[in-house]
């Protein structure tokens, strides 16, 4: 990615030209490094050769939909940011972008300088990152990367999966309940039914081990085993 004495290189997705170009222009006049894509599957085909920092993502392209580019980018880079931008405002919308891999979301019109203050804030977060593992027995957890290792093998999680499971790592010392990884993992405002948790930590059982959740009858859930710590 981008060194420390070079701008960000940031990639667009979106089919409007003219709205394609307006971006263009004013993060250009903001000293970022861009590219810019009209289809959806060129800028996944180009992605490994353009590395950018940031990707801002239309969902609404004419090739493929926005959900589908962000889930094959963030499969070749699980760290690069994604910006959605879109004409769509509903919940059930910013929901669907963000299970699809989404760090952010925009919805049209908007204003250039919320653009810019969305992008300089996600890239701020992006540098502040955990560079060791939190370990869990056979379990390794990288934050910085949204990566896990279980029993020396990589696991593939989905983004929420990922959060679910280092929420639970965080809290390794309690048993936290549905409400409680409802609003940390899915957000205070997810008005979906709490079963969605039930079937997420099935998820994770799957892929991890059945007996690396357990189910605390009356509070919810607790990751058990060994001692977990932070590998220094």
């Amino acid at each position: 990615m981008s060194s420390s004495n070079k701008m960000p290189k940031i990639m667009i997705v979106e089919d409007d030209r003219k709205l394609r170009r307006l971006v263009e222009l004013e993060l250009q006049h903001a000293g970022y490094d861009v590219v810019s894509y009209e289809s959806g599957i060129d800028a996944v085909e180009e992605f490994k050769n353009e590395n950018p920092d940031l990707v801002i993502l239309d969902i609404m392209l004419p090739d493929t939909d926005g959900y589908e580019v962000a889930k094959q980018i963030r499969k070749l880079s699980p760290d690069v940011l994604i910006l959605m931008l879109t004409a769509l405002g509903m919940k059930k919308d910013k929901l669907t972008g963000f299970e699809s891999g989404a760090d952010d979301y925009l919805t049209k019109p908007f204003d250039n300088e919320e653009l810019l203050a969305r992008i300089k804030a996600l890239l701020r977060r992006k540098h502040i990152s955990i560079s060791t593992p939190i370990k869990f027995g056979t379990l390794e957890v990288y934050e910085d990367r949204h990566v896990v290792f279980f029993n020396g093998k990589e696991v593939e999680l989905s983004k929420t999966e990922f959060e679910l499971l280092l929420y639970l790592v965080k809290n390794r010392n309690r048993a936290v309940s549905k409400e409680e990884i409802l609003d940390a993992v899915w957000g205070i405002d997810y008005y979906g039914s709490d079963n969605t948790v039930e079937v997420y930590i099935n998820y994770l059982r799957k892929k991890l081990s059945p007996d690396i959740i357990k189910t605390v009858r009356g509070i919810g859930y607790k990751l058990v085993g060994e001692q977990l710590e932070t590998d220094h």
